[in-house]
């Protein structure tokens, strides 16, 4: 028996109990959580990196606490909560499609938790020049930053390789304030998490 099933077996939660003893049981009640999440019109109470008047400001409208993790919210008209393949991360879209926030939701029953943050429309960072998923040599490897708008590429610095002068490791030091230059002189308030999307 994992702890999980002991803590729940000594609290008298027999359901639980049974759920963490079962082979994906908690995997299953996770996923399970999540699919209830995305059904119902309630969002975490707690915002990461964000705050309710930004929420608000995104049009959505407060209504009364849930329970001790979620507040039932009227979203824009086209707005929904949409599943990952991570049973604990859900996007949040607008009307367009377009991912306006992520939220985290951990449904296992020993340790529940739910934030929200706010997702900017353009990012910048530095990756490998095949992208994190090709094969590559951390240490050797070539890499570029990238500037996205709403996770679609929009600009690619020059590739930039570990040398005698940058070790591996700085490379991100280098390239990402080439990005953070294109985006500053194209987009000045990009850093705001509520610019640009109208």
């Amino acid at each position: 028996m994992n702890l999980a099933a002991l803590r729940a077996a000594l609290e008298g939660d027999l359901e639980n109990a049974i759920i963490a003893s079962t082979p994906g049981g908690i995997e299953a009640q996770e996923a399970r959580g999540q699919q209830e999440f995305v059904a119902n019109s309630s969002l975490p109470k707690e915002c990461l990196y964000c705050t309710r008047d930004q929420l608000e400001a995104m049009g959505i409208i407060f209504g009364e606490d849930g329970n001790d993790l979620f507040v039932d919210v009227q979203m824009p008209d086209g707005w929904e909560k949409v599943p990952t393949d991570h049973s604990m991360w859900s996007h949040l879209v607008d009307d367009q499609g377009r991912k306006r926030a992520s939220i985290f939701y951990k449904a296992a029953f020993y340790d529940r938790s739910a934030h929200i943050s706010i997702e900017k429309r353009f990012r910048c960072y530095e990756q490998p020049v095949g992208g994190w998923d090709s094969d590559f040599d951390s240490k050797t490897s070539p890499r570029v930053c990238v500037v996205t708008d709403c996770d679609v590429v929009i600009w690619t610095s020059g590739k930039m390789a570990p040398s005698a002068d940058i070790e591996w490791f700085n490379l991100s030091d280098h390239l990402v304030p080439l990005g953070v230059a294109w985006l500053d002189e194209r987009y000045p308030d990009w850093k705001d998490p509520l610019a640009y999307w109208s």
